[in-house]
C-alpha cells in the first residue's frame, strides 16, 4: 500500500487560490489513489482566507484547517502543520498557484518506488526546470541567496541545485525527534542542515508568475534568510 501523504499549504491572504489549488491537488492524489489530507494552515488572514478554508474543510474531510490567531511566518506554519499530520509522507506547496499541483504526480511516484529517496524536491535549476519570473530585483533576490548559499553552506548546495525550493515531500523519519526552527520562508534548508536522509531526489518544474496576491517574499524575508543561513552554517561546523 502507497504511504498517505500529509500536504501542508501555508496561507496569509491567499482567498483568491486557495479553493482552485486544492482542487487541483486532489484532482492529481485521487488520479494517484492516493490516501492524503492537505493541512491548510492560515495566519488569520485579513483577506478571509482561513473562512474559504474553514467551507473547504466542511466539505471534504480530507482538507483541514489550522488558523493561527497569534503566531506569523511561513516556516514555522509549516512546522505546525506537520506536527498535527498523520501522513507517512509530509510535504508543503505554496498557495500561490506558483507550484504546479501536477509535479506531485512524479514527486509521490520517487517515493514510493525507490526507498533510499528520503527527499524529493521540485527544483527550479535541474534540466527541464525554470523560471518564468524575469523580474530584475526576482531575479537578484534569488542569484544573490544562492551565492551566499554556497559560500555559508557550500555542501548543501553542492548536494542539491535548489535547496531553497519552497514545494517538497520527505518521508516523516528525517525530522523525527529533530527541533525545527526555520526562520522566514526557506524550511527546506533547515530540513536539509537539521535532518537525517538518504538521498535526495530534485523533480524539475516552471515556477511560474503569480496569478492573484500579492507576494510575500520580500526584503524582510531575504534579511531573514541571511540570518538564519549564518545560524545553520555555524551549527554544521
Amino acid at each position: 500500500m502507497a504511504p498517505k501523504l500529509s500536504l501542508v499549504i501555508p496561507t496569509y491572504n491567499e482567498a483568491l487560490n486557495i479553493a482552485k489549488l486544492c482542487q487541483k491537488i486532489i484532482n492529481v492524489l485521487e488520479r494517484m489513489a492516493l490516501d492524503f489530507e492537505i493541512i491548510i494552515v492560515d495566519d488569520d488572514s485579513p483577506d478571509g482566507t482561513w473562512r474559504i478554508a474553514d467551507e473547504l474543510a466542511k466539505q471534504d474531510l480530507r482538507i483541514k484547517l489550522i488558523r493561527r490567531m497569534c503566531a506569523r511566518g511561513l516556516g514555522s506554519a509549516v512546522v505546525r502543520g506537520w506536527a498535527v499530520s498523520r501522513g507517512e509522507i509530509l510535504g508543503v506547496i505554496d498557495a500561490d498557484l506558483q507550484h504546479p499541483p501536477e509535479i506531485l504526480e512524479e514527486m509521490m511516484s520517487q517515493v514510493i518506488n525507490h526507498q533510499e529517496i528520503d527527499i524529493v524536491v521540485a527544483s527550479r535549476y535541474v534540466s527541464g526546470g525554470g523560471v518564468l519570473d524575469k523580474r530584475f530585483l526576482q531575479i537578484l533576490k534569488s542569484q544573490s541567496a544562492i551565492f551566499l548559499g554556497r559560500i555559508f553552506m557550500p555542501k548543501i548546495f553542492k548536494l542539491v541545485k535548489d535547496p531553497l525550493s519552497g514545494y517538497f515531500i520527505l518521508r516523516r523519519k528525517v525530522i523525527a525527534a529533530r527541533a525545527l526552527r526555520p526562520m522566514g520562508y526557506k524550511i527546506l534548508l533547515e530540513v536539509l542542515a537539521r535532518g537525517s536522509y538518504r538521498k535526495v531526489c530534485e523533480v524539475p518544474f516552471i515556477f511560474v508568475v503569480r496569478g492573484a496576491g500579492i507576494t510575500k517574499a520580500g526584503w524582510k524575508e531575504y534579511g531573514f534568510y541571511l540570518f538564519h543561513l549564518v545560524k545553520l552554517s555555524r551549527r554544521a561546523k
